[in-house]
């Protein structure tokens, strides 16, 4: 797999507008500033708007469980948090850039 690392607080459009171009497979964010809420739906908003809603999104960070609910029910395919293990991680990466549920 190839990383495209797009660096630190890069906006909701900065992120999908790079998505775009680089016509990745999946989009994976870490957020620990507490704005996941905020973030991920736009998100997962502009990627619709943007015809690209295709695109798996999966999140890491410190989120509480009902909110990690709440991203999931909106569309975020994975969750997480402190303490995953590096290989759980990339299986799931990988199962969602194979287009897998």
């Amino acid at each position: 797999m190839e990383v495209i690392y797009a660096g630190l607080r890069q906006t909701p459009e900065e992120v999908v507008r790079a998505a775009i171009e680089e016509d990745v497979d999946l989009i994976g964010l870490s957020i620990l500033s507490g704005a996941h809420m905020a973030l991920f739906p736009r998100i997962l908003a502009l990627l619709k708007s943007e015809k690209a809603g295709r695109i798996p999104v999966f999140a890491g960070g410190i989120i509480p469980d009902e909110d990690a609910r709440k991203l999931k029910k909106a569309g975020v395919r994975a969750i997480f948090g402190p303490g995953t293990s590096l290989e759980e991680i990339v299986t799931t990466a990988q199962r969602l850039a194979r287009g897998a549920a």
